[in-house]
């Protein structure tokens, strides 16, 4: 089923400029503006709880402290806009957090580990937060940073640097599935050509959105899922994951060009995790007018035989509240789990869910339409596996099949007709 779109679009004046020049304070509570420019996602990224005794937090705490010191991420952005923000993360945290200084930046090349962090000088901005250099963060708080005027093309990569002040790594709010790498340096470095003596690693601290102003025309999908979402099997610092392929083909194709992407999947998530974290990975996003559903193969392979009726009931606890919201809902089906197929009682519950997926979620409301990821990488020989060219291991993706997934989706979907 196609999405039809009511929004329709608008020429932006003169005026809207001027407006935007007016605006102060953190914003954290924006609305869509009387000039019918909106704030809309570009990036995001899902907020994890890094702490210690979680499993998943393991190995991903900040490799050195960052009180004093400077934290530069990257970010490859999808939709573009001459006017940003940033929304800052201390959700998980136990206490404030100090941002001292805070910049953003064209990184110099989309590969930010082959330049040592290297940033386009000449673009290098100075954040605000109510008009100050800084700001703090209170425990369990966002934050955003004033509208700034940043040229911003579509598919641009982006450098923050933030000097921090008082903070705590552990607990700590962050996204351990970065697939770009973070520069850790010494003082303040936020102007730094680049940070060539910096540590290494590959995860977001304290960040969760771009947001870029925008007619209201233009719209955001937003991505639920697993590691398979958040890129595991790709190639590090080149924007490889599925959702950046289909950015890309988003942006080049006329018809969807005003189409931006968040992707807020989370590596090892399943589908009960995804239905509580829906307010603050999906409902937080500006602009969102898709959700795309890909979850549910965790479940299945480590949910200690779950039936197929414990995913399906969390699909449609999400499709609900997603049409509350007044967003479209597409499904996507599971892909094959090699090995793990080899358990007759878990192939039948894959199976089963993708029926649900393929015939039923869309005759009982729930879906407007579905994505069949598993017949697109699937071996027609041996169809609980994926073909042998797709695959990095028997759950996983390489960048081949991550891009023949993205080459699948019907871009019509998302046409605003």
């Amino acid at each position: 089923m196609k999405f039809i779109s009511t929004s329709a679009k608008l020429a932006i004046t003169f005026i809207s400029a001027l407006f935007v020049l007016m605006l102060s304070g953190c914003m954290s509570t924006s609305e869509p503006h009387s000039d019918n420019r909106a704030w809309v996602t570009t990036w995001a990224t899902a907020t994890e709880d890094i702490r210690e005794g979680f499993w998943m937090s393991k190995g991903h705490f900040p490799p050195k402290p960052l009180k004093n010191d400077t934290l530069r991420m990257f970010m490859r952005t999808s939709i573009g806009g001459d006017t940003l923000r940033i929304k800052f993360s201390n959700e998980f945290g136990m206490s404030p957090i100090t941002i001292q200084v805070a910049h953003i930046a064209e990184a110099a090349t989309p590969d930010a580990s082959a330049t040592d962090g290297a940033i386009n000088t000449a673009t290098d901005t100075a954040l605000t937060f109510g008009g100050a250099t800084g700001t703090v963060i209170a425990a369990g708080e966002t934050v955003y940073s004033d509208p700034v005027e940043f040229k911003l093309a579509p598919l641009d990569v982006v450098a923050l640097s933030v000097k921090y002040g008082d903070i705590a790594e552990k607990p700590i709010t962050g996204h351990r599935g970065a697939r770009t790498t973070s520069f850790f340096a010494t003082g303040d470095k936020v102007s730094a050509p680049n940070l060539a003596d910096a540590v290494k690693k590959d995860v977001w601290y304290t960040t969760t959105a771009i947001e870029v102003l925008q007619p209201d025309s233009f719209k955001t999908i937003v991505a639920m899922g697993d590691s398979i979402t958040d890129g595991y099997g790709t190639k590090y610092n080149h924007h490889t994951r599925w959702t950046d392929y289909l950015a890309e083909r988003l942006t080049n194709n006329p018809a969807t060009a005003t189409v931006g992407m968040a992707n807020v999947g989370i590596g090892g998530a399943g589908s009960e995790m995804s239905v509580e974290r829906y307010g603050r990975d999906v409902s937080n996003i500006k602009g969102a007018n898709w959700l795309i559903i890909f979850i549910g193969v965790n479940d299945i392979v480590y949910g200690n035989n779950r039936p197929a009726s414990y995913v399906i009931d969390n699909y449609k606890a999400m499709a609900d509240k997603a049409h509350a919201e007044g967003l479209m809902v597409y499904g996507v089906t599971i892909t094959p789990m090699g090995k793990h197929s080899e358990d007759a009682d878990k192939e039948n519950v894959r199976q089963e869910v993708n029926h649900w997926i393929r015939v039923t979620a869309q005759k009982e409301g729930y879906y407007d339409g579905f994505i069949d990821f598993d017949e697109i990488v699937r071996d027609p020989q041996k169809p609980t596996h994926m073909l042998p060219e797709y695959a990095v291991d028997d759950l996983h993706l390489n960048i081949t099949g991550y891009k023949t997934l993205a080459d699948a989706v019907d871009l019509t979907l998302f046409e605003d007709k």
